[in-house]
């Protein structure tokens, strides 16, 4: 009997957005700290087959796949990741072992999750023999799922599948529990080291008190903390949709420009450096970097079905309005509109946090600035729509 068999299955459209909504703020998470495409899916997958040859509960099997699939959340805004000093590996280590800890703070702020979430991505890494981080658990104190999706990591994170069980097995005692070795031990010969893919078990999320928007509003916070850019997302939220509504853009589009602007800065998550400190707003030299970064963040977004729409935004942030922007040269009209809005916020706040430093009062400097590249870099529909909203918030 499957995991969505034994839970009885079936969802409604609420559930499903949220779930996806909640499995993409994982694969965010996990992109941040550097892992492949697909690896959480893959742990979540596995740890749910381990955890039914362990004979755990199904409540229990729920809060495990959300766990595994969240289990990075807390690597975003790590000093280990983020933007800033850059560590020694000693010390990048030291801070990694932080990273469950903030990912339970994180899972406790969704109220909708199985209530057990927090505390399996907590002390998903102790091990049985008490050496793991960050409470130094050891033996029975440390929750089963916990103990399953310590070795459904180590399974799926290692480059040798072979090598892997052989090191779960041998570790059986001191790394890992022997229940949870021996569990392990059963799924690899049942089914030959493949892992199965599985649905998300939408039926475990609970009650109404966070919405797909939340999670995505909690995924902005946290990658503006990892990228050293505090209230950047909402800050280009605001101005993009007001400039939305001033120029009649669709209902539709608006929510899409909206989700756009909250999670444009995911594309920078990799980078050591701030992309507005190494080129001015309103440069050309840096164009391909601009357009990398809004390439990987539409790929990101893409991946999820609310945020299709977001995405192609994101990617055509980097079209210059003359056509000499990047990635496809596109000019004009052929930009869709909702981009040309975010490339003019995106620029418009980095040129608002370099006046910051400057000793002036003059608050609509950086709208003058930006409008010396009207008709080049940007829509001049777009700069008198925002010249207003400028105005209208002073």
């Amino acid at each position: 009997m499957s995991l969505m068999e034994a839970s009885g299955g079936g969802s409604s459209p609420e559930s499903v957005a949220l779930g996806e909504a909640l499995t993409f703020f994982g694969d965010v998470s996990a992109f941040a700290a550097g892992a492949p495409s697909g690896e959480g899916e893959r742990i979540a997958a596995l740890a749910a087959g381990i955890a039914q040859q362990a004979g755990l509960s199904v409540s229990d099997c729920h809060a495990l796949y959300f766990a595994a699939r969240l289990r990075l959340a807390g690597a975003l805004g790590n000093r280990a990741f983020a933007k800033g000093e850059h560590l020694p590996e000693r010390a990048a280590r030291m801070e990694r072992w932080d990273i469950p800890t903030e990912g339970a703070r994180l899972c406790r702020r969704i109220g909708v999750l199985p209530k057990d979430t927090a505390d399996i991505v907590r002390w998903q890494a102790e091990c049985w023999d008490g050496t793991g981080y960050p409470d130094q658990l050891r033996w029975a104190g440390i929750p089963k799922p916990a103990q399953l999706l310590h070795v459904a990591v180590a399974y799926v994170t290692a480059s040798d599948p072979q090598e892997a069980f052989t090191e779960i097995t041998s570790q059986s005692g001191r790394a890992y529990s022997p229940e949870a070795a021996g569990a392990f031990t059963r799924w690899f010969h049942l089914n030959a080291g493949e892992i199965d893919a599985m649905e998300v078990p939408l039926e475990a999320l609970h009650g109404s008190a966070f919405a797909p928007a939340d999670a995505f509003a909690l995924l902005a916070e946290r990658i503006d903390a990892h990228n050293a850019t505090p209230g950047r997302a909402n800050r280009l939220a605001a101005h993009a949709t007001g400039i939305a509504r001033s120029m009649n853009l669709p209902v539709g589009d608006i929510e899409a420009l909206n989700f756009a602007a909250l999670l444009s800065g995911a594309g920078e998550l990799r980078e050591r450096e701030i992309e507005s400190a190494q080129f001015g707003a309103l440069a050309r030299l840096g164009i391909e970097l601009r357009a990398r970064n809004a390439a990987t963040a539409a790929d990101l977004l893409g991946a999820c079905p609310q945020l299709h729409r977001a995405s192609e935004i994101v990617r055509a942030r980097a079209e210059w309005y003359d056509g000499t922007g990047a990635p496809r040269h596109l000019r004009h009209e052929a930009i869709p509109v909702a981009a040309r809005i975010l490339g003019a916020v995106i620029a418009y706040d980095a040129l608002e946090e370099d006046h910051r430093t400057r000793i002036t009062e003059d608050r609509m400097l950086p709208v003058s600035r930006i409008d010396k590249a009207a008709g080049t870099q940007f829509d001049p529909a777009v700069l008198r729509a925002l010249a207003e909203t400028v105005k209208a918030r002073a």
